[in-house]
C-alpha cells in the first residue's frame, strides 16, 4: 500500500512538472528525427495549435501511429485508435479502426482513412497542424463524434520508450512468425514469436506488434492492443517510479499532440489509478466488408448507418451533430 502511495505521488508529481514546463509533448521534439525513418520536420514555429481543452472527468483522444521512411514517403497513419479516457472513473476505452477502412475526406473525396493527415501534411508543407486538422475533420465527419485531442506517435522511436520501462510482458495466445519482416534497411528478415508469456525489449515489442504477415490487420490490432495494455502495467509498478524521468524524455521523441500541457499533466497523474480492469479494447472488423476498388486497390467498406452508432455506444460518447448519423 505504501509503494502504491508512493507511486501515485510521482506521477502527480510528474504531471506537475510537465504541465509547468509546458508540456512533455511538442511536434518539433517528436519529429526532428535522423536516419532512414525520420519524419518530416515541421515548418518554423511548429507549435500545435492552442486547443480549448480543459482539464475535465473524461476526454476523447484521436491516437495514430505513423510509419514513414523520409520526406519524400507518404505519411499514412497506419496504427488509428479512438480512445475514451476518464481519469475521474479510472476507465480507459478504447477501439482500433483499419486503415483500410474507405471513408469521405472532407473536400477530397473517398479513400482510406490512413491518408487524411498525408493529404493535409504534404499539401502545406509537412505542416503537423494540418495534417492532424485534416485527419481530425475526417474522424469528426464519419463518425460524428467530437475529437478532444490528438496524438500521433513515430512507431520507429516506440522501442526506446519501452526499453525505458525496462521491457514489457504479453501473454502471446500462439504463434506468430513471419519471414519477410521488413527492416530499417530496406532488407527483410525472419521473426517468430512462440505463444505464452514473452518479456520484450523496445525492438522486439514493436515487431511484434508491427506484423501482419500471418494472420492479417485482425491478428496485428490485437497484439498492439496486448503491448499497450503491458505498457500500462509497466507503468503503474512501484519500483517502475525510478525509471520515469528516462520514460518521460523517450516519450518526448516519440510522440506529438496538440494536447494542451495542463490535460497532459493530468492525464500523466492519473496513470497509477487507472484499473487495469476497466481498460479495454473493441475493434470495427466483424461490421467490415472487404472490396477491392476500381482501380484493384483493397478497402474495407461499411455500413455507414450503423457504424458509427455502434463506436459512439462502444466509447460511451453522444454526438457531435445531431443532425446527422
Amino acid at each position: 500500500m505504501l509503494k502504491k502511495a508512493l507511486t501515485r505521488r510521482a506521477f502527480a508529481l510528474a504531471g506537475a512538472l510537465v504541465a509547468a514546463r509546458g508540456g512533455l509533448i511538442k511536434p518539433q521534439r517528436g519529429y526532428a528525427q535522423d536516419g532512414a525513418y525520420s519524419t518530416p520536420i515541421p515548418p518554423p514555429d511548429p507549435m500545435p495549435i492552442p486547443s480549448a481543452l480543459q482539464v475535465q472527468d473524461g476526454y476523447t483522444f484521436l491516437v495514430a501511429g505513423m510509419d514513414t521512411r523520409g520526406v519524400e514517403q507518404d505519411e499514412n497513419t497506419d496504427v488509428i485508435m479512438f480512445s475514451r479516457v476518464e481519469p475521474k472513473n479510472h476507465r480507459v476505452r478504447t477501439i482500433s479502426i483499419p486503415r483500410d477502412l474507405y471513408v469521405e475526406v472532407p473536400g477530397h473525396g473517398w479513400m482510406k482513412i490512413n491518408g487524411a493527415y498525408n493529404i493535409g501534411s504534404h499539401s502545406n508543407n509537412f505542416d503537423w497542424n494540418a495534417g492532424v486538422d485534416l485527419f481530425r475533420q475526417t474522424i469528426e465527419w464519419n463518425f460524428n463524434f467530437k475529437v478532444d485531442g490528438v496524438v500521433t506517435t513515430n512507431l520507429h522511436k516506440m522501442p526506446g520508450v519501452i526499453d525505458a520501462m525496462g521491457g514489457i510482458t504479453v501473454n502471446n495466445p500462439y504463434d506468430v512468425f513471419e519471414d519477410h519482416y521488413p527492416t530499417a534497411d530496406f532488407g527483410v528478415k525472419s521473426i517468430h514469436f512462440p505463444a505464452g508469456e514473452l518479456r520484450l525489449n523496445g525492438e522486439e515489442a514493436l515487431e511484434f506488434s508491427r506484423t501482419r504477415h500471418m494472420d492479417f490487420d485482425e491478428g496485428r490490432v490485437m497484439r498492439q492492443q496486448l503491448v499497450l495494455t503491458a505498457a500500462l502495467a509497466e507503468l503503474q509498478k512501484p519500483e517502475n517510479v525510478i525509471r520515469l524521468p528516462e520514460i518521460i524524455e523517450a516519450g518526448e521523441e516519440f510522440v506529438a499532440t496538440d494536447i494542451p500541457a495542463e490535460v497532459q499533466g493530468h492525464l500523466i497523474a492519473s496513470v497509477p489509478d487507472i484499473d487495469p480492469d476497466l481498460v479495454e479494447w473493441g475493434t470495427v472488423v466483424d461490421f467490415l466488408t472487404g472490396e477491392t476498388t476500381a482501380d484493384g486497390g483493397w478497402i474495407y467498406s461499411a455500413d455507414w448507418s450503423y457504424l458509427p452508432y455502434h463506436v459512439r455506444a462502444w466509447l460511451g460518447v453522444g454526438y457531435l451533430d445531431g443532425n446527422r448519423y
